[in-house]
């Protein structure tokens, strides 16, 4: 029997397999009833059933089983049991061995029915495959994308929560600190934890950009005209107060007549410059260069002199996660000297918003360059213009 006409002819013994196998891997599993726990499994042997039934070009297999199918309208089964077991509390493993258990029922059942196996079925089980690959694809990236979406409303939130009490933390330490009667060591004491609530307060900023910005399109920005000129200059002069041992040159040349956040745009000028000065030789300057490529287009370059960086930490420099779980176990005891690195992300974030396109190279023979290109005007569809 082909491998389709026997799916359907057995779907109940396989989806009691199916079922027999869901209630062994999950702590609650017996709180869930027979149907919860066959979700969506039905429909899915019947879209592969389906499938198998479909003329298909050998590239269009290649393709499913790497999970690369043309997209459907609508949800997917698979899609839709992906969310499911999220909202069950099935853990992403849990998730793909019910696809193992899945596949290896079928074959086992189907094996169990055939007594000589014949070219056509070798295809058909060859298709199988590819269709439950895709069924895992499927069910996974919706599992995943569920899963980021609630991490990052959690720290969303959390970010929310936390600045109403560091505000009054911030408020008290100031007026702590303009009291005429505190001894000199209280009010050091009191500038100390104005200085540090600061410094939380942009930690916590950086992590309500890092999670609003997956939850929706990216960083909202709001344009409007702005000469980017004395922007530049003024935070060129805050880095240098706050570095003032380091040597920050720049240089501006052309029309900075744009249509930018004059807000997001300083906060990622400042990330890439405050990186470069993290990161660069102490002995070397800083050199930040903004200027015209042409009548539609502004152009920065910041290049600090240090250490080379890896093509594989090249790779990952924007996505502080990746960086942070690539390093070795030693480096990822969070101290004063090791951060996230959620400046850089958010740097990028901002210049995409803005229709921009950021670069990175390192070698020992120039340094490192980050190379940022934007539109004259934001033009992104994140932007909005008052």
């Amino acid at each position: 029997m082909r491998l389709s006409k026997f799916i359907l002819a057995n779907m109940e013994a396989i989806l009691q397999d199916w079922e027999d196998f869901a209630r062994t891997i999950h702590a609650t599993i017996h709180l869930m009833t027979t149907k919860e726990l066959r979700d969506h499994a039905e429909a899915m042997l019947k879209v592969v059933a389906t499938d198998l039934d479909t003329y298909q070009a050998r590239q269009e297999g290649i393709d499913k089983s790497q999970g690369l199918a043309p997209p459907v309208a609508g949800d997917t089964p698979a899609e839709t049991h992906g969310a499911e077991r999220i909202s069950s509390g099935f853990t992403i493993e849990q998730l793909t061995a019910e696809y193992r258990a899945l596949r290896a029922s079928v074959l086992r059942l189907w094996q169990d029915d055939i007594i000589n196996i014949t070219a056509g079925e070798i295809k058909d089980m060859v298709r199988f495959n590819e269709a439950i690959d895709q069924s895992l694809a499927e069910a996974v990236s919706r599992y995943s994308e569920m899963q980021r979406d609630s991490q990052n409303l959690f720290m969303a939130i959390l970010g929310h929560d936390v600045r109403s009490p560091l505000g009054a933390i911030s408020m008290g330490a100031q007026m702590l600190a303009s009291n005429p009667g505190l001894t000199p060591n209280a009010v050091k004491t009191a500038a100390l934890i104005v200085s540090s609530s600061n410094r939380v307060a942009e930690i916590v900023s950086d992590l309500l950009d890092f999670s609003t910005s997956h939850l929706g399109d990216g960083i909202p920005v709001t344009t409007y005209p702005m000469d980017f000129s004395p922007v530049c200059t003024t935070i060129v002069e805050e880095m240098r107060l706050f570095h003032p041992g380091r040597l920050i040159r720049l240089e501006i040349a052309g029309n900075m007549e744009v249509i930018w956040d004059s807000s997001r745009i300083s906060q990622a000028f400042g990330n890439l410059i405050s990186n470069a000065i993290d990161h660069g030789s102490p002995e070397e300057p800083v050199v930040v260069k903004v200027g015209e490529n042409s009548n539609d287009e502004i152009s920065w370059t910041i290049q600090n002199a240090g250490e080379v960086i890896s093509s594989a930490q090249l790779r990952t420099i924007f996505d502080p996660a990746k960086r942070f779980a690539l390093r070795p176990a030693s480096e990822r005891k969070l101290s004063d000297k090791i951060n996230l690195g959620l400046g850089l992300y958010i740097a990028r974030e901002i210049i995409l918003a803005h229709g921009g396109r950021i670069g990175i190279t390192s070698n020992i023979e120039v340094g490192t360059i980050f190379t940022i290109h934007l539109p004259r005007k934001g033009n992104s569809k994140n932007a909005s213009t008052r």
